[in-house]
């Protein structure tokens, strides 16, 4: 299993837009196959900075999501959207 947790934080005045694109994607990746949990969360020391938490079924189901239509929608309103680079971590895990 992988769990992988992002962040990102808006540019100025951006925030309500990048919330809007992440609620996009939400629903079409949990139907992906493999997903097991993804969402996106407000970090309560900075408000303008949204985490993400998925968790995959294994590489190869976070592998094809990234190479989803919605995926790459989101990537694309997004690069407009944050400041700087965002991160990421990829932690696999055991059952």
């Amino acid at each position: 299993m992988l769990i992988a947790i992002g962040s990102a934080r808006a540019l100025p005045g951006r925030r309500d837009d990048l919330v809007a694109a992440a609620s996009e994607i939400v629903a079409g990746t949990r139907r992906d196959d493999g997903c097991e949990s993804y969402g996106f969360y407000a970090d309560i020391t900075d408000p303008e900075t949204i985490v993400s938490v998925e968790i995959w079924r294994d590489k190869a189901a976070l592998d094809a999501h990234m190479s989803h239509p919605h995926t790459q929608t989101f990537l694309g309103a997004a690069a407009e959207l944050v400041d700087g680079i965002p991160t990421v971590a990829i932690y696999d895990v055991p059952r």
